[in-house]
Order: C-alpha cells, then sequence, then structure tokens
C-alpha cells in the first residue's frame, strides 16, 4: 500500500516522520518543518489533499479528526474507490479508522499505524465490533469482484443483528477459512439474506438481499489474425461466456504469444474488462505444444503450433480446459484455475 504521513505542526511532523519510516511512506509536512526526506505542503490545504487524494491507497493524518472530515468532504466518493484515511493525534496516542474501513483497508493500515508508534487502534464498523466477517474484506483479501453492492449494507446488518444468512457456494471456495463458520446445513431455517460466491451467472435473485462475491478464476487464451477489431473479440468471448455460463467478471486474465503486445484489439479489451495481458515467448510456448494439437498455418505465421491453448495452460497454472472455440479469425481457449492452486489452497 502507498501511504501518505500528513503534518502541520512542529510536533505532529515529528511523528509524521517516525510513522513515515517505520511503514516507509512519503512525509509531507509544513515548508518550516521539513527534512531532506520530505514533502512540503505549498499553497491552500485542502487542495493540496485533494490533488493527492486519489494518487495514494492510504492517507495518514496528524492532526484533529475535525479538520480532517472537513478537508476530505468535497473530494470523497464512495467505500470502494476511496483510499483508506486514518487520523493520528499528535501525542500519538490513537490511531482512527476513519475512512474506507474495509474496502479501502483503513482498519488493517489503523492497526499498523498503531503498532508503529504504540498508540491506540479507534476501529467502529460493526463487523469488526461485533467480532463477524466483512464481505468487502474477504473479496478484497480474495480478489473477488462484488456485485449487487446495493444490498451490501443490508447483508452484513444481517451478520451483525445474528440473522441468518445462507452462503451459496462453488465447490472451489468451500474451504476458505473465515467461511467455515457461517456455512450451515440447514437448508429449511428462515433465510434472511444470501451471499453467492460463484462466476455463474445468477439466472433468478432472490428477494431477499443479496451480494455475489466473483472469484477471478478463469483464463483466456487468445491468438487472432492481426489487426482484430476489439468489438470482434469482445463478442465472440461474450458469446462464449453466455453459453458457459460464466460471468466475465470471472476473468483473471487474457493469454496470448508476445508478438501481439502492440495489437490494438487485445490492447483494449484487456483496458475494457480491467484485467491483465499476460504474454508468452515462442520458447516458453513450445515447451509445451506437445500437450495440444498442432496447426501448420499458426506455426508457419508466428514460429509456433498453437498459442491459445498453451497460453491459457500456461497463465492458469496448468488448469482444467472448460472451451476451445475458432470463430472469424479467433481463437478462444477459456482455463480454469484447478482448485489446489486456487488462491493456495488445497
Amino acid at each position: 500500500m502507498r501511504i501518505a504521513i500528513i503534518a502541520l505542526t512542529k510536533n505532529a511532523s515529528r511523528l509524521a516522520n517516525e510513522i513515515g519510516q517505520k511503514l516507509k511512506g512519503d512525509v509531507y509536512v509544513k515548508e518550516k518543518f521539513t527534512t531532506p526526506e520530505d514533502y512540503a505542503i505549498k499553497g491552500n490545504f485542502v487542495d493540496f489533499v485533494h490533488e493527492i487524494f486519489t494518487k495514494y491507497q492510504g492517507l495518514v493524518f496528524v492532526m484533529a479528526t475535525g479538520i480532517v472530515v472537513r478537508t476530505i468532504a468535497g473530494v470523497m466518493k464512495d467505500k470502494f474507490t476511496d483510499p483508506a484515511v486514518v487520523v493520528v493525534d499528535e501525542k500519538g496516542k490513537f490511531a482512527i479508522s476513519l475512512l474506507s474501513g474495509h474496502a479501502g483497508g483503513a482498519n488493517r493500515l489503523a492497526l499498523k499505524v498503531a503498532s508503529a508508534i504504540g498508540a491506540q487502534p479507534v476501529i467502529t464498523t460493526a463487523t469488526d465490533v461485533e467480532g463477524v466477517i466483512s464481505l468487502d474484506v474477504i473479496a478484497k483479501d480474495y480478489g473477488y469482484y462484488l456485485e449487487n453492492i446495493e444490498d451490501l449494507k443490508k447483508v452484513s446488518a444481517a451478520f451483525v443483528n445474528g440473522e441468518n444468512v445462507r452462503f451459496i457456494l462453488d465447490e472451489d471456495v468451500e474451504k476458505i477459512p473465515l467461511l467455515k463458520d457461517y456455512i450451515k446445513n440447514d437448508v429449511h431455517s428462515k433465510v434472511d439474506a444470501f451471499v453467492y460466491i460463484t462466476d455463474k451467472e445468477i439466472k433468478k435473485p432472490t428477494e431477499k438481499p443479496y451480494v455475489i462475491l466473483r472469484p477471478k478464476n478463469v483464463v483466456i487464451g487468445l491468438g487472432c489474425k492481426r489487426g482484430i477489431a476489439f468489438e470482434d473479440l469482445l463478442t465472440f468471448i461474450r458469446e462464449t461466456f453466455e453459453n458457459l455460463n460464466l460471468r466475465l467478471k470471472s476473468i483473471e486474465s487474457i493469454a496470448t504469444i508476445d508478438i501481439k503486445k502492440e495489437e490494438k484489439g487485445m490492447l483494449q479489451l484487456a483496458e475494457f474488462l480491467k484485467i491483465p495481458l499476460v504474454f508468452y515467448t515462442k520458447e516458453e510456448l513450445r515447451k509445451i505444444e506437445n500437450k495440444f494439437p498442432i496447426s501448420d498455418f499458426v506455426f508457419h505465421t508466428v514460429g509456433v503450433g498453437s498459442v491459445a491453448r498453451p497460453s491459457a495452460y500456461l497463465a492458469s497454472n496448468a488448469g482444467e480446459e472448460i472451451a476451445y472455440l475458432k470463430k472469424n479469425g479467433i481463437t478462444l481457449a477459456v482455463y480454469k484455475f484447478r482448485k489446489k492452486d486456487w488462491h493456495g489452497m488445497d
């Protein structure tokens, strides 16, 4: 986590430097209090904070909470995009998780700051206070995409209030340690809320509050003719995933050969899906191409007999193939991480 530590007074600047050294963060103080390692705060303080607000994953303010609240009020958006904000008093007695406690990581940052300077962490989120799980923390820790966030408050309230929350899971997620005390076999009890953990399409969502956690457990391998259009790639993938009853949000990465690094359609696809492109050299693909059918045309075109399948195979840690299709100059391989490799759990 990239963090900034911000202070306005002499004593606060000293504490900010201590936090910055221990947490390896950037320290911002008033110019007259700077050391060679510090950055100077110049101009209007509110404007300065607004300028750096989205440049860091975490902000630690060594000052009064009221100043911080008034300063960040005009730049906050939502809990899923705002950075973690922690406030520390000038004496270093308390480290308060103020904003984005779960999704942004402010609760954990407050604990780190408190540990670094011997302060008392102050965390007020209900799930932490009551000692129940937080779905946005699980999503953050496991790289899940959180869907239907409109109901997240209602589902979280059900946990806090001790109501019956039913988990509906794919097999791959049955062994997540945090969930073992919440998964109940009693299917006849009244259910107050639902949590789905699945890469499948939910055809008929319940009328009860629910959220869906989408695991990033699918890799797509791509081979294509030069100059392929982004729209053609996206349409083919959407059709394939619809037929497989999978969601695009479960795609972890796109894998292909490195000669496609400048292929605009692929670059646009990765940007649209907000996932990384993984490239493999001919030498890397040749090592495993004997596991797959070889195409003479592909070999004479790119120097290796297969692209989509071996790329997806490598990117998924020798995963399971669930689809292999060709259409209009596109070759698509869909692979799923094997259960033992997914998040390092057996």
